[in-house]
């Protein structure tokens, strides 16, 4: 195990241009004592020759959906929905006030050169992390960096903005072309595992479970594997908004849960029908 400061990392990259880190994991985040200088303390498994470095390590704040928190360095509670500057919620951790990130600038996402060049050119990052309730998972809010970070990548995308633009279009068209045959491959495999299905009805289904950005059941890991069961809920699915009242009885004050386990009869009564 070897302990860093990011002063004393950046100046190993700088000291061997020609030597970095392939892997390593951080093991633990802290700081030197009665100080406010972050250590890292990494493991490191192998070093080799590289043309090109990275010495930017990233570092998870997590908008904290805990009630029970409390800074490792100063000892204060940390409230729900506050940062949390650790590895997971289940490791310990700092308050935002005791991070290194003070003064550190929010990049929100969605332009990828950007996050990416902004994190190569700053000392340090932090991925900013919030709960959504309903995929139950944390979702990335952005990354904190250097304010002249943020400067160097705008320059170097300003500069290469055409040629990323070419190419971007180019991928575009390549990523519709595969999510259509996706869809259709998605279909078939419906109409497989349930033929009886009414006709060009798992053309519907697919395009609904399969929508981009939706996080239905159609988009994730074992759908793309076309695992039976994830088949059997975007069947289900279906059959309960299009062949049940399933959607009306949400305005007879009735809760979800409820309501499910009443058509729950329904739906597999049409899922024998339809597998035959």
């Amino acid at each position: 195990m070897v302990c860093f400061t990011p002063t004393a990392l950046k100046t190993f990259y700088d000291c061997n241009p020609d030597v970095c880190i392939d892997s390593f994991v951080i093991f633990k985040f802290s700081f030197l004592p009665q100080s406010k200088i972050p250590v890292f303390y990494l493991s490191i498994f192998t070093f080799s020759k590289k043309y090109k470095k990275v010495a930017t390590i990233a570092q998870n704040i997590f908008l904290t959906k805990k009630e029970k928190l409390r800074c490792m360095t100063c000892g204060k509670h940390i409230p729900k929905g506050k940062s949390f500057v650790a590895e997971s919620e289940n490791h310990k951790g700092t308050c935002f006030s005791c991070s290194p990130f003070i003064g550190y600038v929010m990049l929100p996402p969605g332009n990828v050169a950007m996050t990416r060049r902004s994190k190569k050119h700053s000392t340090l990052c932090a991925v900013v992390l919030a709960w959504n309730q309903r995929r139950k998972r944390y979702e990335r809010q952005g990354q904190l960096v250097e304010e002249i970070a943020i400067e160097k990548a705008r320059l170097e995308c300003e500069n290469d903005q055409a040629a990323r633009n070419e190419k971007n279009k180019k991928a575009a068209v390549i990523r519709e072309v595969k999510d259509r045959e996706y869809k259709i491959t998605f279909a078939k495999a419906i109409r497989k595992r349930y033929p009886n299905c009414p006709v060009k009805r798992e053309f519907a289904i697919a395009a609904h479970a399969c929508e981009k950005y939706s996080g239905r059941v159609g988009r994730t890991a074992d759908a793309k594997q076309f695992d039976s069961k994830m088949i059997d809920l975007a069947v289900e699915a279906h059959i309960r908004h299009a062949e049940t009242d399933y959607d009306t009885r949400f305005r007879q004050g009735k809760g979800k849960r409820e309501i499910r386990s009443e058509v729950k009869y329904d739906i597999n009564h049409i899922l024998r029908q339809w597998r035959g």
